[in-house]
């Protein structure tokens, strides 16, 4: 009776644990997809930037960006890192925010440079 009581809690105990193996698997985001999304992500954040800051002058010193190679590998990198633990629905709503700001930087294209003043918070 004994032996029956732990083979029957061994087995409930490997279907929860299979269960939530399977469970995990299927809201994981496949590597290919997650991939694509931290590439499409680092190229719309440079673009914003590059629209946004390029040109303008902080302190006297105007604003330039590395290649653009450069630039988007290491903002690859940054959000492969940032998005890790996230959901695909978490990545495509980061994504659509990311969207709209792009939209909203492009008003800045052709627009005369300015010196831009930098502020710092201190925290308390």
């Amino acid at each position: 009776m004994n032996k029956l009581k732990t083979a029957a809690g061994l087995g409930i105990l490997g279907a929860c644990v299979a269960g939530a193996v399977c469970r995990r698997r299927r809201r994981r985001i496949l590597l290919e997809e997650y991939t694509r999304y931290a590439l499409y992500m680092a190229v719309m954040d440079d673009e914003i930037c590059r629209n946004e800051l390029e040109g303008n002058w902080i302190n006297g010193e105007e604003i330039r960006f590395p290649p653009k190679m450069e630039s988007l590998q290491q903002r690859y990198h940054m959000f492969l890192r940032w998005n890790r633990r996230k959901s695909r629905e978490d990545i495509q709503t980061e994504v659509a925010r990311m969207e709209e700001r792009l939209e909203e930087s492009r008003q800045y294209l052709g627009q005369p440079k300015e010196e831009l003043t930098v502020s710092f918070q201190e925290a308390d």
